[in-house]
């Protein structure tokens, strides 16, 4: 009897530990991520029926490894249809996004930009220790499930691509900085 009681005991707290490893909180790639700077040189030559031209761009930018976008990853639970996360990070500053949250997945409705600055979006994360407070929303509005966790983004090593050449029709490319890196970077996929 006594053999049976340990047996059932056991296996329950077997059953009970993968439950909390499955619903383990944080983002799809992990806990750490590295911030790498990147950079290389590109020339343009611009010929088209707007003029012409010639320009030289040094690229420049710091990526973020694994991953730039991520999905938060949380508990499963049907009733959940909304997330926020608030960012408090080394340097003090603070974050905040919330979206839509896909409970019976367990996960963000869509993947969050970690590092991306834009005229229109800001990152969630920043160099150094991210500590990130989250809160999980049912339908009613209220709060279900909330904690925290932290994600650490260390300073990697630089990578540097090959120079290349681009041709283009347009004479506006030889005054696009922004752009002509942006291709590049994508052409050598982030210096990898």
């Amino acid at each position: 009897m006594f053999k049976n009681i340990l047996t059932f005991i056991c296996a329950s707290v077997s059953v009970i530990g993968a439950v909390h490893a499955a619903d383990a909180v944080g983002f799809s790639s992990g806990s750490q991520f590295k911030a790498t700077p990147i950079e290389g040189q590109v020339h343009v030559t611009c010929e088209g029926f707007n003029g012409g031209g010639a320009a030289t761009f040094t690229c420049r930018d710091v990526v973020l490894d694994p991953a730039s976008y991520d999905y938060f990853v949380g508990p499963r639970d049907s009733r959940a249809v909304r997330y926020e996360l608030r960012n408090v990070r080394e340097d003090g500053s603070v974050r905040t996004k919330e979206d839509d949250y896909n409970g019976s997945q367990g996960r963000s409705g869509s993947a969050i930009n970690l590092w991306l600055s834009t005229i229109f979006q800001k990152p969630l994360l920043a160099s150094g220790k991210n500590r990130i407070s989250y809160a999980i929303y049912g339908s009613n509005g209220d709060s279900f499930s909330h904690g925290e966790f932290t994600i650490n983004v260390a300073r990697n090593s630089s990578r540097v691509c090959p120079t290349t050449h681009y041709n283009s029709a347009d004479v506006n490319d030889c005054s696009s900085q922004y752009s002509v890196c942006q291709r590049y970077f994508q052409q050598f996929n982030n210096c990898r």
